[in-house]
């Protein structure tokens, strides 16, 4: 009898530490399928082209990102501006629609003949958003267009925007730098000015910060657009500062949220 017991004790035992090896075993397998949302990106383009003269023709192009995984209303706001593009929402059906109207305005065709070329002409206006990064609720885009509408010659720029979109913003030259109207930017962006032939081309006395830039976890760039600080002709600028030589010029927190080496 009380051999009986104890094999029933044990048998008890034994079923209690299977079940709970099998419960904590289930609960592991729940986590492991919890996984983050994720961060989706689509794109609309919308081109055409129209001859409205025996010598001229007008093209129009233009691309945008869509970012479903975007909620915020004033992020999506401030991510469409550079853009040029303004909406109620940005789906991709009402994204669509901007762009349609906006290549209808650009080929819409002038009654005057003042502005015909001699000779045969195609002006063009082209644009569009490209990704640079999204990593830990940072996002850079980038903003380049290009076109030609007669004289001389055409344009281009490329515009940079970095969005905090844990803290639903822009990032700005003052998250970034303590001061950054400090005068000694000037010979610090000159110093790193690596370009010689662009640096002969400056059109400005002092070059100052601007909030046409780029970073990621060790360096931050710079960019200045044609006639901005340099001629046509040295094209877009770019001046990139390494963070370990500047840090003194860094505030704690965005070295903190962006994990800055």
């Amino acid at each position: 009898m009380k051999n009986l017991i104890t094999i029933l004790s044990f048998g008890i035992l034994l079923f209690s530490c299977n079940k709970k090896e099998t419960q904590q075993t289930s609960t592991s397998r729940s986590d492991s399928t919890e996984t983050k949302k994720e961060f989706v990106i689509d794109s609309v383009r919308v081109q055409d082209s129209l001859q409205v003269a025996k010598t001229l023709t007008l093209s129009f192009e233009k691309q945008t990102l869509v970012f479903p995984s975007i909620t915020n209303k004033t992020v999506l706001d401030s991510i469409y501006k550079p853009a040029g593009i303004s909406a109620s929402d940005y789906s991709k059906k009402s994204l669509t629609e901007v762009l349609e109207k906006l290549k209808k305005e650009s080929l819409k065709i002038d009654d005057s003949n003042d502005y015909l070329p001699e000779f045969k002409q195609t002006w063009d206006e082209v644009s569009g958003m490209k990704l640079i990064s999204h990593q830990n609720d940072v996002l850079t885009l980038q903003y380049s267009g290009s076109g030609y509408s007669g004289g001389a010659h055409g344009y281009y720029f490329e515009n940079y925007k970095t969005f905090d979109l844990e803290n639903n913003k822009v990032v700005s030259q003052t998250d970034i730098f303590k001061n950054p109207t400090d005068a000694s930017w000037d010979k610090i962006l000159k110093n790193h000015f690596d370009e010689q032939e662009q640096k002969e081309m400056l059109l400005v006395d002092k070059i100052e910060l601007n909030d046409n830039f780029y970073f990621d976890q060790n360096k931050i760039t710079f960019v200045y657009n044609q006639y901005e600080i340099t001629a046509y002709a040295a094209g877009v600028v770019y001046i990139t500062l390494n963070f370990k030589d500047i840090k003194d010029q860094l505030k704690p927190e965005f070295l903190n949220r962006f994990n800055v080496k």
